[in-house]
Order: C-alpha cells, then structure tokens, then sequence
C-alpha cells in the first residue's frame, strides 16, 4: 500500500476527472494489487520450488554418490575374494577345483538352489575408518559387505551386497546395491584358427588352406578382396617336408620355429614351395575376378617391429605382444581334468585330478547342463560293457537300434545317416563311450565324446542345392548347419589300419607286425612327449681324447697321391658319384685301388664290359652295366683314398730294413655324448600322454636318434622311422608297472590312450570292415568330406589310401577346423581345409588356465539385507 499511496501524490493529473477519473483510478488500483499478490504468491512459489530443486538436487547427488561408493565397494569385494586365489596359486595355473576348494575354505560354499545365506566380509575389503570407527569409502559409511557364491556348471557368480549410508545437512540417506560378478574361463582362442596343434607334419604336403565364406561366396563381400584370412598355427614344432607344395589363404604362425625333415631350422622361407596369400591392410584375402589367390612367398615378420597381418610370425609365443591375434600355447582338456564332482555326494573331489583322463566324476561334471539331443538318422547304440564281435552285431548297430539320443547317453554309439534321412542335431549332447560316424547330418550343435571318434567315409552337411550351387551350411528347410566334434581320447579319420604303400594286409599293432604311417606319426609325437619329461637330453655324440701316452711305432713312409681318375659301375645313361675303383701312384708305380683296398669277395674282376646280363635301349641291346669314369679325386696319401671308399683296406705302406722306429703320442679317442638342461622339461608333476594302437601293444617312442643342439636350443629328430627300429624307438610297456617311462619312480604315472575301441567293445577286424565299407560306398573320384569343427586335446589320425579300388583317390576336404595337440593326416593326393568361423559357435572350449574376475551386472531389487 505505501508504494500506491506514493504514486498517488506523485501523479497530480489524476485529479481532473474527479469522480470518473477516481473510479477508474480505483479499479486500476484494485487490479495492479490482484496482480502483485497474485506476483508476489508466484515469486514465493517460485523461490520455494528452486530451494526444493535444490534440495532434491543435493539429495540426488548424494544418492549418486553413495550409489557409487556401494558399487566400488561391491568391485573391491570381489577383487579381494579373486586376488586371495590367486595369491595362494603362487603362480601355478587356474582351474575350477582349486577355486572352488579355495572359495570353501573363505566359508563361500556353493548355494545354488538354496536360499542365500551371505558371509559378511566387510572387515576384508581393507577399507580405512573415520574418527568414530566406521569403515568409510571416500565420504560414504560402508555399513556391511555381503557375499554368497552360485556355481553352474563351468561358471561361478559372486553376489555382492553392500550397505552404504551418507550425510545430506540434517538428512541421513543409505543405498543397498547387489552386483553380480562371475569368474570362469573364456572361449578357448584355438577356435579362431582352420588348422593348430602342438606339432603338425606330413599334413602340410599337397595343402590348400582357406575360407568357406571365400570359397562359396558367403557374407555378402563384393570385389576382389574377399573374407578375412584362415589361420594356421603350431604351438610346439612345425617339420617341414623339402616339398610342401602348398597354399594358405593367410597368416602361418609357429610357436617357435619351423624345421625340415632332418630338424634343422628353416633359413631360406622363400625357397619352400610354400605359399601365402596376399593380404590388405585389414587382413582380408586378395583375390583377382575369378577368385584365383595372390600368391606370395612366405616372409616372417620383422622380430623386433612385427606388423599385423603379415604372412609368417616365427617364436609367437615368445612375443610381448602377439600383434595379430591370440594363439594359445595349450589345448585344454573339453573335459575338465580336475576331479568333478562326486557322483554319490555331489560335494568336489580331487580323485583323478590333473591324469589326463576322462574320469566318470569329470565326465558328468561337464556334461551336467546339456540340453541337447539328436533325432533322424540310424542311431545305434552299444550298452556299456558290451562288445561287437561279429559282422551280423555291426550291421545292427548301422541299421540303427534308437529312435534318437537325449543330452547325456552311456554306451558306445554309431550314428549313420542319408540325404533322405540324415542325422538330426540340436545341441550339445554327450557320449559315454566311443562315437562311429558317417554320412549326412542336418541341425546345430557338438558332439562330446569321452571315447574315441571314428569318421567312415564321408560326414557332410545336408546342404540345399539351389540352381546347381551348393549353399554351404545351410539345409534345404533354410536352417543352419554346423556341427562340433570334440574327444576325450582321439580322432580317427579314413583307414588307420592300411599298411605301408604297395603292402598287403593289416595293421595290428603288434611289434612283430606290419609298420604304417599311422605308428610312425604316433611314435613321433610319443617322442616329442618323452622330451618333456626329460630333465636333461643327451647331446650329439662327439669323439673326444680318454688317454694320452708315448709309445714307438715303424716308421711309415708318407705316400704322395696324385689327382687319379675314379670309375664305378653303373646302369647305362646314370651317373653315381660315389667311386668304386680306381688307381693311385705307389712310389713310382701305378697300383688299381682295387687290388689295394678292396677285399677280394667286395669286387670281383673282370672290370670290363664283359656283362652277361643285358637291356634294350632304344632298339639295340646293351650291356647293363658298363665302366664309366666319374670324376677324379684329390687326395694326399692312402689313408685319405682308403677312408673315401669306406672300406676295410689291405695296409699299404713303405718300410725300411732294418724298421725304423719313431716316438709318438698315442691318444685314445672314444664317443662322449654331452648332456644338457632341457628348457622344456614340464616338471615333476606332469602326467605324459602317449599313443598306443591298440590295448596290449607297445608304446612306440622316437627318442634313440634324436640330440639336443645347445645352439639352436632345439631338440633335433628325424621326421619318422619306417618301421619296429629298436635302434631308433624305445618300446614301452603298458602292462609292466616297472617300466620307467609309463611308471617312473618319481613324478606322475603316465596316461596312454588306445587307437583301436576303447576297452575293446568292438573287434577292429570288425571296425576296419565298417571303414572299408564305408570307403567302398562312395564315389572313389571325390576327396573325402569332413563337414565339422574337430578337436582334441589328445590327437587327431588320419590315413588315405590313394587307391580307387580302396574307395578313395588319397584326397581330403575339411571344412570347419583341425584343432589338436597333435594332428598326423596324410592325403597324398592333397588335402582341401576351409575354415568355418561359425565351430566357434557349437563347440563350446574353455581355457580354465586364463580363469577371470568379469562384472556381469547390478540386480534391479537388491538382495534382502538380514
């Protein structure tokens, strides 16, 4: 009211219109107050809410932050439970068990399934206090930390429950949070590559490496530059053969080194008839319009600078950054190897831990949460304990005795199928014993087999034909197929019992039998095993003086040699340049070398042409023998001409009479084989793994012709033997438990897995007449098809015969993967692998040595705080 009174008096024309003017003057009045109440009511409203706002605001900031500080403190709980694991490994590797048997002894007992009873482990976090003894975060009060632990099969999550409380003026604000973190084992990086082992041989002869998605056409790519590369690694060794005649549409990484067929490493890449594909700066493959690779040779990448995708990296493992993707250095077991779980308590137990075997508490420990199941195609099915012993029992199994096969099956099984019947997958499913397999096979999923696995013949997707084109790996209904094929023992491909080329015959196995490629690739790797359980390795054995002393000896006079001509016997047209006489100047006479050196029943005169036996060349007949010189020698005296023909010679020599005699130093020089400090010695405790054919047989162990080259720092070994050589191969002895090898004294007790059915529930007369049957059946001008990711942590065997009337013309096409800690396949006339990224997919591998702490998420209600 004053303000108006004063506008009143200082506005003197109100007053000409007295009763008007007044009337209107006090409307206006009554107005201008309506609207400053009404102002004044807003400007209170408005002052108040922007006080409320920021109220609300600080609230929410303080909200925030103790939010915040629940949520680290729930991080630093989790960090303390996995850092006091991995403090008590002291550096030795992850695996489930021992982090479940650790979780236990913190009072973290598994209560999946039950209703939560938390550990408070707030007082472990380490966190500081205030000045009124409360645990504090920043300027939060951690009030509690609650823990409990669930396992799933192959995961275990930590929910984490923490209480936080902040103060807001007089305001006292608290937040409860619940995260959940999970600690398990990541996807096992091998899935990335078309072909790695720990040792790869003969398989990379007549080799083609690449992609399915370059091969068909697949993802949609346009131009020249197509899909990204295949991927070939070898963790251990690479032997390469002097002709490898092969093609990879990518990167070739070796653990180490790579070797020839003697050991020794490769120093000239360039020169092998091996091959890489050109490659862009984004690691696709190059490729001109009709699809035809640029082939480039191989060149490792600069050790100190390598760059990515770049063809060849060599001791990639040894790198402090592996610059072009992950390769692992183990191939770890698909089935744990660390106990399981109890089958009759269902508590942990470490019986059978670290054996590298499928033990029956492993094998459901796996296998607990598959859901899978396979439906179509004959499904024959084998009761454990009982065996095939006739023709008539296989037929059964083959014409199929199920209707199909749940998620987990005992007994040993043999699934067959057809273009109008093929085997039907969805999901993983397991087997307890062996799997046989072939034919066609529709769906998604893997196969888990704690056996062996024998592939006969053919195992192809049933694929849509559209428009005469195969459309890889989809079925004609238009759903996908891949399929996964993982063993606890190993893989059979083709004949493993075929004998050596142009033998007749079977293989048994048995020392006092036949030797074929399938023995002389299980004894090398079995060699390369034996090398790591070797705390030291003998070296290349050297002459070296034993003893020293001074005698008389007749003086021999020193004969001077001049350069003489060296003729031989041979076949006409050849030429041989090793000598098999010829003549040197004794004094001032010319004596024939024969006459001197060789022993009468060596070489036996006439030296003439005067051969009875003859050969047509051309149109006439001529001797097939004949005199031809080859060459001359330079030599300095006799002993030199007589160590060149490695021959047990007569003494030539010039003496005087009366003997003269001289004083010498006689030195006695005897073989010493140095030993050296292995550097791939595994240790004590490790548990070997060897091959043998079948049970009963020996252990073929390559390791009497190999040394370890100090220099190099490789333990250098011929690529195989061609046969039982005991000069060469220690034979070990599964049923002798003093045989030093498979039951050394100290250390683990060596585990041996069985080429031929396991515990023998099926006759291998039986087996072999399946996988010739199978060969026999398809068509003999194809290559063999294996449609599949493959792995084993144990080994992969293959064998082709290259003879039609065998079924096969020796060639091979995988597509998917060839993952195995050894990989022996021969396919002489050339082996087709397109890799197959979808395996990665179905075949679900875990690293359990790279073992992690990951956050999975927070719980939109937090857990009940007791």
């Amino acid at each position: 009211m004053p303000y108006i009174s004063r506008n009143a008096r200082t506005r003197p024309e109100d007053d000409r219109s007295t009763l008007f003017g007044s009337s209107r003057r006090g409307s206006s009045l009554m107005t201008a107050i309506i609207l400053l109440a009404v102002l004044s009511t807003l400007l209170a409203a408005f002052l108040n809410t922007a006080s409320d706002d920021s109220r609300a605001a600080a609230t929410r900031s303080g909200r925030f932050e103790i939010k915040r500080s629940a949520s680290s403190v729930n991080r630093l709980a989790a960090q303390s439970i996995w850092g006091s694991y991995a403090q008590t490994l002291g550096g030795a590797d992850t695996t489930l068990l021992t982090l479940r048997n650790h979780m236990d002894g913190l009072g973290l007992t598994d209560q999946a399934g039950l209703v939560p009873a938390p550990i408070d482990y707030t007082n472990q976090i380490g966190l500081p206090q205030n000045g009124a003894g409360e645990l504090v975060l920043g300027d939060t009060t951690v009030n509690s930390v609650l823990v409990h632990r669930e396992d799933d099969g192959r995961v275990i999550s930590l929910f984490v429950t923490s209480v936080t409380t902040t103060t807001e003026g007089q305001r006292r604000l608290r937040h409860t949070v619940t995260d959940v973190f999970s600690i398990d084992a990541p996807t096992w990086r091998g899935l990335d590559f078309a072909l790695l082992a720990n040792n790869i041989n003969c398989i990379m002869c007549h080799t083609e490496i690449d992609d399915v998605e370059r091969v068909y056409g697949m993802g949609g790519l346009a131009g020249p530059a197509g899909p990204g590369r295949a991927r070939v690694g070898s963790i251990e060794s690479f032997m390469f053969r002097s002709d490898p005649d092969s093609t990879i549409a990518g990167t070739l990484y070796l653990g180490g080194n790579g070797t020839d067929e003697h050991g020794n490493p490769i120093a000239d890449w360039g020169a092998l008839n091996l091959k890489a594909a050109e490659l862009d700066t984004e690691g696709r493959v190059l490729a001109d319009a009709f699809g035809n690779l640029n082939l480039q040779d191989l060149s490792p990448a600069d050790p100190g600078a390598p760059a990515p995708f770049e063809n060849l990296y060599l001791n990639y493992l040894d790198a402090t950054e592996q610059i072009d993707g992950e390769m692992p250095g183990t191939f770890p077991l698909p089935f744990r190897d660390d106990g399981g779980i109890d089958l009759a308590t269902g508590d942990l137990t470490t019986d059978g831990a670290g054996n590298r075997t499928v033990d029956d508490n492993e094998f459901a420990a796996t296998t607990a949460g598959f859901t899978g199941a396979v439906t179509g195609g004959r499904i024959g099915l084998s009761a454990p304990g009982s065996q095939v012993t006739t023709a008539a029992g296989a037929s059964a199994l083959l014409a199929g005795t199920e209707t199909d096969l749940g998620a987990s099956n005992q007994g040993n099984v043999v699934l067959t199928g057809t273009e109008l019947d093929p085997i039907r997958i969805d999901g993983s499913v397991a087997i307890d014993g062996d799997l046989i397999i072939s034919g066609k096979i529709e769906g998604q999923g893997s196969l888990w087999v704690r056996g062996n696995i024998y592939v006969l013949g053919d195992l192809e997707y049933n694929d849509a034909i559209v428009s005469g084109q195969r459309q890889f790996g989809i079925s004609p209904s238009g759903q996908a197929n891949s399929l996964g094929l993982t063993a606890g023992g190993n893989v059979v491909l083709g004949d493993i019992y075929r004998p050596q080329w142009q033998e007749s015959g079977v293989v048994s196995g048995s020392d006092s039998d036949k030797w074929n490629f399938t023995l002389e690739q299980a004894a090398a790797f079995n060699g390369k095993e034996w090398v790591k359980t070797q705390p030291t390795l003998p070296g290349k054995p050297v002459l070296v003086p034993s003893t020293t002393a001074t005698s008389q000896e007749i003086f021999i006079e020193t004969i001077e040699i001049e350069q003489v001509p060296v003729y031989k016997s041979v076949p006409n047209g050849t030429f041989w340049d090793k000598p098999v006489y010829g003549s040197v100047l004794v004094g001032q006479e010319e004596v024939p070398i024969y006459e001197t050196v060789f022993h009468a029943s060596t070489l036996d005169p006439p030296y003439d042409n005067s051969w009875s036996e003859q050969v047509q060349v051309g149109t006439t007949m001529k001797d097939k023998y004949e005199w031809q010189q080859t060459g001359t020698v330079p030599v300095e005296n006799v002993d030199q001409v007589l160590d060149y023909y490695d021959e047990v010679p007569k003494t030539v020599y010039t003496s005087y009479d009366p003997p003269q005699f001289t004083d010498v130093d006689v030195t006695t020089m005897v073989w010493h084989t140095p030993t050296y400090s292995n550097p791939g010695y595994m240790g004590p405790d490790y548990a070997a793994r060897y091959y043998q054919f079948g049970p009963g047989d020996p252990v073929p162990i390559q390791n009497k012709d190999g040394y370890f080259d100090d220099s190099k720092g490789l333990w250098v070994m011929e690529e195989g033997v061609t046969g039982w050589d005991t000069t060469k191969l220690t034979l070990a002895d599964p049923d002798d438990p003093t045989d030093p090898i498979l039951f050394p004294t100290t250390g683990r007790e060596a585990a041996v897995t069985t080429l031929e059915p396991t515990d023998s529930w099926m006759d291998p007369d039986i087996l072999r007449s399946m996988i010739q049957d199978s060969l026999m059946a398809r068509d003999s001008s194809e290559p063999v098809k294996l449609d599949a990711t493959v792995y084993s942590a144990n080994s992969i065997f293959g064998l082709l015969p290259r003879s039609p009337s065998e079924g096969t013309n020796g060639a091979m096409r995988v597509q998917g993967a060839l993952l195995a800690a050894d990989v022996g396949l021969l396919a002489p006339r050339g082996l087709q692998l397109y890799y197959d990224s979808r395996g990665k997919d179905v075949l679900d591998i875990r690293d359990e040595q790279d073992l992690g702490l990951r956050f999975v998420g927070t719980l939109p209600a937090p857990l009940p705080v007791p």
